[in-house]
């Protein structure tokens, strides 16, 4: 027996070798496939969309075995009272969030206007460019929304062009509750103009814009109001869609507030509060 299994050694290693590997695989597919949830009271959905009938509220520490993924959304089986239903990914595996809040399991794309080649608006004296302001307020939205376990899209995260047919697609695909693009405004001549300025176009829009223009009312420059415009990226989609103009950049009152970083901030605070309004009454 000794001297067979020396001579067949390489073999046997071999074989070692192969049921160490597929128990090391199964072993991972059966975890990819379970849960744990991390917050207190994560809703178990009938359908994977936050307006769903809530089947319960589930416990921090809760395992969960997962049958189907869609879009984040995940469906689930509660192993102890063989519960089933839908959860957000985001929101189960959410580390820093104790609760869900009202904006946790909603999804928000944001869109940095322009990038890239195309600078967008310029300032004055052509210094200042309108794509660098898009994002930096945009990545401060995103920031802010992080906070309250809201899943964030963004369309861009760095200094590159996106095709305008390319904006929508990303809300169309997870379904989100609202997509917001940044800009900011120019007149044309030094100085004619200032304020900010909001705009949808589809009816289910409506409602969105009305809340952000109201939430927006705390920032230091004059609101001028939301209209109805047919831009591209507020256009061609079917989820809620508005477009922020948050101040004329070839302005130079309102360039001093564009450059800083504490009105980027409140700028994402009042989105936020808009956004919560937005969800809560919808």
């Amino acid at each position: 027996m000794i001297n067979w299994i020396q001579k067949n050694k390489i073999g046997l290693s071999a074989l070692a070798l192969i049921i160490l590997t597929t128990f090391l695989l199964v072993l991972s597919l059966s975890q990819q496939n379970q849960l744990t949830t991390r917050p207190d009271d994560v809703p178990l959905r009938k359908s994977p969309n936050r307006q769903s009938k809530q089947i319960l509220a589930l416990k921090s520490g809760t395992k969960l075995t997962v049958l189907k993924r869609q879009n984040g959304w995940w469906y689930v089986k509660d192993a102890k009272d063989d519960k089933a239903g839908w959860v957000a990914s985001w929101v189960a595996n959410n580390t820093f969030l104790k609760k869900p809040t009202a904006l946790s399991e909603a999804t928000i794309v944001l869109d940095p206007g322009h990038g890239g080649s195309d600078t967008g608006a310029m300032s004055y004296n052509n210094k200042y460019y309108e794509k660098t302001y898009t994002l930096k307020t945009a990545l401060a939205t995103r920031k802010e929304l992080e906070k309250t376990g809201a899943r964030v899209l963004m369309t861009r995260t760095t200094d590159v062009v996106v095709p305008l047919l390319y904006i929508p697609r990303k809300a169309e695909k997870y379904q989100a509750d609202a997509q917001i693009s940044f800009h900011f405004d120019a007149s044309g001549s030094h100085n004619s103009a200032s304020g900010i300025s909001q705009y949808y176009y589809n009816s289910n829009s409506l409602g969105l814009v009305q809340s952000l223009s109201n939430s927006l009312n705390n920032l230091p420059l004059q609101n001028r109001g939301y209209d109805s415009i047919p831009y591209l990226v507020i256009k061609d989609v079917t989820r809620p869609a508005v477009l922020l103009e948050m101040g004329f950049i070839d302005s130079d009152k309102d360039l001093t507030y564009i450059k800083s970083t504490s009105y980027q901030e409140k700028v994402a605070k009042d989105v936020k509060a808009g956004l919560l309004n937005y969800i809560q009454n919808n």
